[in-house]
């Protein structure tokens, strides 16, 4: 396909481009990869978020044909909206640089257009992730402006057999969540134990505890007997929230998040609540678990979980780009 003579038209996404739109994203991580890295039913579950204008800050690429080439967004839904994260992508089999400049040229207008949202004299950055091994993308974001500012691991682990015990500190015990008078405590719990990671910024409850409801009563796979709480009487110590039923793969597993609050740490907690993790997905006949981990994570999470014999499979870098100057809201050190 030739772009340089081809008619391409950027339009607003509509959720009934949302199949044709997810199929290209698994085209896109098929050629990358070898595997399909998103879900229909989840991918409408985010496009369908409170807050979210479709129209205002997503566009999809067509070719002369109508044909879905390429899609781009600027997700910015919740409070302080100091970050706007962009994500764009086009086709393998579409690649242009100019065409994608183009694109980034509209989330940059689409992304400062939204400035006003954030605090007066707050710092604002335009973020987007992109996979390390995509060199293409990567000189484009860099030619477009954007910086290299972090480095993020997907990393793996096997089973061949069943993971060791966890040894959990004395005082403290590992359970299964009650959602119904537990989300709340878990998500304030997670936040404060992340306030210390790069690039944390703090968000309002209200705001968090409106998506995460909606996550839950618009996810047919939600399951939170896949949630451990790391508890000190009451008290969270700690929360390891996992997932199943993977596109790529029906015996692979995931672990969202792994979050120890400050009081809890340098006691092995941590290490505790993802072997309760791992033996859970044993039980439930996984054989591969995967996550996702800041590359020079603060409280260093990647030596935790090569201790628990996980692997660094893929990285991602993150590209920002300040839009604003000002006080930085989010945490860098």
């Amino acid at each position: 396909m030739n772009l340089l003579r081809t008619k391409t038209n950027f339009r607003p996404f509509t959720l009934d481009d949302a199949e044709e739109t997810v199929n290209l994203f698994n085209e896109y991580s098929q050629h990358l990869f070898g595997r399909d890295e998103e879900d229909l039913n989840e991918m409408i579950n985010e496009w369908t978020s409170p807050g979210l204008n479709l129209e205002e800050v997503t566009r999809v690429v067509e070719d002369e044909n109508g044909r879905i080439i390429g899609y781009f967004e600027v997700w910015d839904i919740t409070q302080p909206h100091v970050t706007k994260y962009v994500w764009a992508i086009l086709h393998p089999d579409a690649w242009n640089l100019h065409l994608y400049q183009d694109m980034l040229a509209w989330a940059d207008s689409c992304a400062r257009e939204r400035i006003n949202l954030a605090p007066i004299e707050a710092r604002v950055v335009m973020s987007q992730t992109v996979p390390h091994k995509d060199k293409k993308l990567k000189i484009a974001l860099e030619n477009y402006g954007f910086i290299l500012t972090r480095n993020f691991f997907r990393m793996e682990i096997e089973f061949n057999t069943f993971p060791a015990v966890p040894i959990i500190p004395h005082g403290l015990r590992i359970v299964p969540i009650d959602l119904n008078q537990e989300l709340e405590a878990a998500i304030i719990a997670t936040e404060e134990a992340f306030e210390d990671h790069w690039g944390h910024v703090k968000k309002p409850m209200k705001e968090l505890m409106e998506q995460w409801q909606h996550t839950i009563e618009n996810n047919e796979d939600f399951d939170p007997s896949m949630w451990f709480l790391a508890k000190d009487g009451d008290q969270i110590a700690g929360v390891c929230r996992s997932r199943g039923n993977l596109s790529e793969d029906p015996h692979f597993g995931w672990v969202n998040q792994l979050a120890v609050r400050k009081p809890w740490r340098r006691r092995g907690l941590g290490l505790a609540l993802l072997l309760t993790a791992f033996n859970d997905f044993r039980q439930r006949g996984y054989t591969r678990v995967g996550l996702g981990v800041d590359a020079t994570s603060l409280t260093n999470a990647t030596q935790l979980y090569e201790k628990a014999g996980m692997r660094v499979t893929q990285q991602y870098d993150t590209y920002e780009m300040e839009i604003r100057p000002g006080h930085d809201l989010a945490r860098r050190g």
